[in-house]
């Protein structure tokens, strides 16, 4: 198993990377704001594209709320097309937060990612690492 390298960190999270393999994103349970939010996937934009990593590991269980529908949305129509075409970016692993109301990958975002890379959703990180790195 490769070790992960850490790269970028705010008040709600984490960015680490796998070398030649994925980003992880890791969250602290501090509320969210949008600017930060933000930042942690601008930086795992900058991490696929540097490295030419395969994919994104998302570890939501400490998120503590849903990111605001502007955020999501920024997410899926903006940040999402133009990371795929700056990237080799074709996975993106999911562990949920527990509480599903508040969850950031409903069935409609899900259905949403899955138009454009393949997805998979887990209960905890190994089995996401182990399908992000068999990938």
């Amino acid at each position: 198993m490769s070790q992960s390298l850490h790269y970028f960190s705010n008040a709600v999270g984490s960015v680490d990377f796998v070398p030649r393999e994925y980003v992880a994103l890791h969250w602290t349970g501090a509320p969210l704001s949008s600017l930060e939010f933000r930042a942690l996937y601008v930086h795992a934009r900058n991490l696929l594209r540097r490295h030419r990593l395969k994919g994104i590991l998302a570890d939501h269980h400490a998120m503590p709320e849903a990111p605001t529908p502007d955020d999501r949305e920024w997410l899926l129509r903006e940040w999402l097309p133009q990371t795929l075409e700056e990237t080799p970016f074709t996975h993106y692993a999911v562990i949920p937060m527990p509480d599903p109301a508040n969850r950031l990958h409903t069935d409609a975002v899900l259905q949403d990612l899955r138009q454009l890379v393949t997805v998979g959703v887990f209960d905890d990180v190994d089995q996401a690492r182990n399908w992000m790195q068999a990938a």
